[in-house]
């Protein structure tokens, strides 16, 4: 099997293009380092991810990146093909079948293998006369340590498929606790914070991806309210909470089915109070950082993510 060019869009990242350069599928890295923040561009992806992605595929017409190429974003598939090629694999969808992006992404992908991060995302692909198979996701955030904590501190973060109504019944639970609690609300709100009983409910505002690390290594335990999807939504947060070494909470939901694996992942049950149940896990966790950073290491790392998109390449003889 030749190598792959791995194409990327977001800043310089010589940690992850090492990891994939020491593989034996890829060769070369091309980034789209001037990228959009959070895929936007004056309020729209197509201004954002969309040109980043274009802009992207148009490097590939030079003689120095040539193909076959590992698109790590389904869109920077959907510009390879505009611009002509049909040499490319794309890794995750992101996108909930039959929706517009959906749609538009399985038309102009088309006959080219996908390997995407749940069976929820690769069944209805294959359904519609696709070519996918899905992995678990890992990777490598470099977050600190998780740190010790003598209080309860529950972080959520991130914004894709979260359930709002979840979060706002854990943000009362929390306000009206007799023992003292602390939530993190890292969702994209507005910087506040809201106290009630020496209970802290707290937004930080829009965070960078270091200042998410550093706040989310602070807390307890992560949680991960979802809506039920298709889509491996939350993938990210509970990789990056298994690093620092947090147990993770998270919300039936198909997309993440995979992902609820050993013992530091626990199904939350959404029809009953939550803080009982974040707070069970949490006390659970207590000392047990480095398990949960060796499970980590050995299952959602960059390297162990690496690994079984090669096999799935192999397999599959893309």
């Amino acid at each position: 099997m030749k190598p792959y060019t791995f194409l990327a869009i977001g800043p310089a990242n010589p940690e992850a293009d090492q990891a994939w350069l020491a593989s034996p599928y890829v060769d070369r890295v091309c980034r789209q380092q001037m990228a959009a923040t959070n895929g936007k561009r004056l309020g729209s992806r197509i201004f954002g991810i969309g040109l980043d992605s274009f802009a992207l595929a148009l490097r590939t017409l030079l003689p120095s990146v040539p193909g076959p190429y590992l698109a790590n974003n389904p869109w920077i598939g959907a510009a390879l093909r505009l611009t002509g090629r049909r040499n490319f694999v794309v890794t995750g969808v992101y996108a909930e079948p039959a929706s517009r992006s959906w749609k538009i992404l399985r038309r102009l992908i088309g006959e080219a293998a996908v390997v995407t991060l749940s069976e929820s995302e690769a069944g209805p692909w294959n359904a519609a006369g696709g070519r996918a198979s899905a992995v678990l996701y890992g990777n490598t955030f470099d977050y600190p340590e998780r740190q010790p904590s003598s209080e309860l501190h529950i972080f959520v973060g991130g914004t894709s498929d979260r359930d709002r109504q979840m979060i706002e019944a854990l943000e009362a639970e929390v306000l009206a606790s007799d023992e003292p609690v602390r939530l993190t609300l890292a969702t994209g709100e507005s910087a506040g914070e809201t106290v009630s009983n020496g209970n802290v409910v707290s937004r930080p505002g829009r965070l960078s991806p270091s200042e998410f690390g550093a706040l989310l290594s602070t807390a307890t335990v992560a949680f991960l309210p979802l809506r039920d999807g298709t889509r491996a939504a939350g993938h990210m947060v509970l990789v990056g909470a298994l690093e620092s070494g947090l147990p993770v909470g998270v919300t039936p939901s198909r997309g993440m089915t995979e992902y609820t694996k050993g013992p530091a992942i626990k199904v939350c049950a959404p029809d009953k109070p939550l803080l009982p149940q974040l707070r069970r896990i949490a006390e659970w966790a207590d000392g047990q950082d480095e398990s949960i950073r060796s499970f980590w290491r050995e299952v959602f790392s960059r390297e162990a993510y690496i690994d079984r998109v090669g096999r799935a390449l192999d397999s599959a003889r893309l």
